[in-house]
């Protein structure tokens, strides 16, 4: 096995890792805690069905659970996701880490909103979406450091391609991040029902 391939290999793994831990750890945590926040904030939507089968209000210990499973896959793709583009990211440590998690957060964002738009209806927009996003970037931060620490990247990363492919995947990110926003203002409840 080359050297090279060797290097991709652990880096994809200590990416892998880190997103599990952090996701779960962190992910699974906020996402618990954000979704007792909105409930607190709505609670005239008690009893109610999400998109994803849960009852809004409803504290249980399989409930947890799985938001904790979710949080660690999302943490997997932000790991896998880090480890597989770094090398088109700029080589300091700050620049990666803000374009990452940019462009990570603005894309689950979009993600997380198109594929539970229907709660956009029973729960605060607003909130929800300042909720979410807050989760997704907090859950972020830490993947890029921790990977960089345990796998650091070889010397030459960046480049004028690499920034070329970065700022026209922000750009298309950015748009879907956008879209999706509006789509979940669009299916708001009235304030009167």
């Amino acid at each position: 096995m080359t050297r090279t391939l060797r290097w991709w290999l652990r880096s994809l793994a200590i990416g892998a890792g880190v997103g599990v831990a952090v996701g779960f750890v962190v992910g699974g945590t906020l996402g618990r805690v954000y979704m007792r926040l909105l409930f607190v904030a709505r609670q005239d939507s008690a009893d109610l069905e999400t998109a994803m089968g849960a009852i809004i209000g409803d504290l249980t210990t399989s409930g947890t659970v799985a938001i904790g499973i979710f949080g660690a896959l999302a943490g997997l793709m932000l790991g896998l996701s880090y480890a597989a583009t770094r090398r088109l990211l700029p080589a300091r440590l700050v620049w990666r880490e803000t374009l990452f998690v940019l462009g990570t957060t603005g894309f689950m964002l979009g993600v997380v909103v198109r594929s539970n738009l229907e709660d956009f209806g029973i729960l605060p927009v607003t909130l929800s979406l300042v909720l979410t996003t807050a989760a997704i970037a907090l859950t972020a931060i830490p993947v890029p450091y921790l990977v960089e620490r345990l796998a650091p990247d070889r010397p030459g990363a960046g480049g004028p391609a690499g920034t070329l492919v970065v700022g026209v995947g922000l750009a298309v990110i950015a748009v879907f991040a956008v879209t999706s926003i509006a789509a979940a203002y669009a299916v708001e409840s009235p304030p009167w029902v």
